[in-house]
């Protein structure tokens, strides 16, 4: 059994509360997940999020929108977000964490730190980057 979540918004900071909601909403419809995954994949969602609302850069005329998607299943928690950028040109197996003293380039590299599974793509549409986190607290398979 799986449930699916989703927002549009435009890709503002004010847009991060309407995430923040989306995952109480998850929280709620899915109460059986482990807090430590909560913790990890929320952390992934939020910096992803951040980035692409700092970063990113209209490919026209339209300003830059982001959908979310997430779904929950009793393995795994996967979202998806998708925006209307030019593409980022991100190249996450290079992505680690700056030293202590650096004041940016944390966001991606702490994403792809608290995820099993985390790929970004382009194509002519924008920009898709996709987070998976297994369940630590996943039900046992069926026998």
């Amino acid at each position: 059994m799986s449930s699916e979540f989703s927002l549009r918004a435009a890709a503002v900071p004010e847009s991060l509360e309407l995430i923040h909601d989306l995952l109480e909403k998850v929280w709620e419809g899915e109460p059986g997940i482990d807090q430590m995954d909560r913790i990890r994949f929320e952390t992934a969602l939020i910096e992803v999020a951040s980035n692409i609302i700092e970063h990113s850069q209209p490919a026209g005329s339209d300003p830059v929108r982001l959908v979310l998607a997430v779904e929950c299943e009793p393995e795994r928690l996967f979202a998806e977000f998708t925006d209307n950028a030019r593409p980022a040109g991100i190249d996450l197996s290079v992505s680690a964490l700056p030293d202590d003293m650096s004041g940016s380039g944390r966001g991606l590299a702490l994403a792809k730190v608290a995820l099993d599974q985390f790929s970004y793509a382009k194509d002519e549409s924008g920009n898709r980057w996709t987070l998976l986190c297994r369940r630590r607290s996943a039900a046992p398979a069926p026998q």
